[in-house]
């Protein structure tokens, strides 16, 4: 049987670490084909990937990686429950994926699956009290099992909390993530040296991928920004009003009526998430909530599309035939290979509107048109 070893992945900007996961995914699934499931125009922490989605495949590409295709943008911009979960329904849809490798601090697999049982009376007691404080999620579950995970593995619980919920087959392939050594930087550190030293930031990169990522910033006059959409969102903000604003991802306990106030109050972006920020809510929370609102993704949107219902391919390499052929022969969802015949398709114009969005963060004006997504061909490299 053909073992496919699949990646969730974002890759903002790809680096030495995650070259070194890609080859030890492929070496510890013994995979046939590796496939990265990326996040597209934007992140998981609310902001814009700092390059196109379409460089950043190509970095993939370079790096090792099959095939890559997208994470619906519905996914992409959740709390880590629910971007695990959209990415694991995607991957255990197509039929085709055996194994899952993700990076963890903790690579213990055993511990891992220890830590994703489900929470224990005791446990669910404790937390409720440590949100009534008005502590994060993320810090409460920490709070109350008295063990806290680092980001990473903290992510990789609930991808295993995603595969046991749906009874995947997809078996679990956990790498070691260390601190930043040799090298290695996380993609956070790469983008903080993009500010100060570009040669230094792109060192940290695979050299393939480090000249594709150069020259598209280059091209588009820097990293996008979120910045950049200050005057959209302080606008949007004012005219809907808080009860608006409440039909939208996040917004609980009257956090509509503080996003309201503060738009009202700020100048800036900077100053709107100052005003903004409590220690009950993460500013990555906060971020993806302007965005859902921004792209028009209500509550009622995300609930009506639980699961990813296609895989839009964004490019493989041609010796990799045989792996979109079985996709082809498996998939209980359908692949998007032409873009333009699926712009009437609900969730897909979730993804369009958010590739439009993440145009009008750039600097160069080439690329804030509409409608990239349906003119830009499928990656063959």
């Amino acid at each position: 049987m053909m073992k496919v070893c699949a990646i969730i992945c974002e890759y903002n900007p790809l680096h030495l670490g995650h070259a070194r996961q890609m080859a030890e995914a492929r070496r510890l699934s013994g995979a046939d084909y590796l496939l990265c499931l990326m996040s597209g125009p934007f992140v998981q922490r609310g902001e814009p990937a700092i390059l196109d989605k379409w460089t950043r495949a190509k970095t993939a590409l370079a790096a090792g990686a099959d095939m890559v295709m997208e994470l619906p943008s519905l996914f992409a911009l959740r709390a880590a429950q629910d971007f695990a979960y959209g990415a694991v329904s995607l991957l255990d849809a197509l039929g085709a994926v055996t194994h899952l490798s993700f990076g963890s601090e903790l690579d213990d697999l055993d511990a891992l699956w220890r830590h994703a049982l489900p929470e224990t009376d005791h446990e669910s007691v404790l937390i409720n009290h440590a949100l009534s404080e008005g502590h994060s999620y993320p810090r409460a579950v920490a709070l109350a099992s008295g063990k806290p995970l680092p980001p990473n593995a903290l992510l990789a619980v609930e991808y295993l909390r995603a595969l046991r919920r749906m009874n995947s087959s997809i078996q679990p392939v956990v790498v070691r993530r260390d601190a930043p050594h040799g090298g290695e930087g996380s993609s956070s550190a790469v983008r903080r040296l993009l500010a100060v030293d570009p040669e230094l930031a792109w060192a940290a990169c695979p050299p393939s991928c480090s000249a594709l990522s150069s020259e598209a910033i280059l091209a588009q006059g820097g990293p996008a920004q979120l910045e950049r959409l200050e005057p959209l969102a302080l606008a949007l903000l004012r005219r809907m009003g808080a009860r608006a604003i409440s039909a939208y991802p996040g917004m609980t306990e009257g956090l509509e009526n503080r996003f309201f106030r503060c738009a009202q109050q700020a100048c800036s972006l900077d100053e709107f998430f100052a005003l903004l920020k409590t220690k009950r809510y993460t500013m990555a929370r906060l971020k993806r909530s302007l965005l859902h609102i921004l792209l028009q993704n209500t509550q009622e949107c995300l609930n009506a599309h639980p699961r990813a219902e296609y895989a839009r391919v964004l490019g493989f390499r041609g010796d990799t035939l045989p792996l979109l052929r079985e996709i082809g022969r498996r998939s209980h969802i359908p692949l998007v290979l032409r873009p333009a015949q699926w712009q009437d398709h609900p969730m897909f114009q979730t993804d369009l509107r958010a590739q439009d969005l993440w145009g009008l963060c750039q600097n160069n004006p080439d690329f804030r048109r509409s409608n990239r997504d349906l003119d830009m061909p499928l990656l063959q490299p």
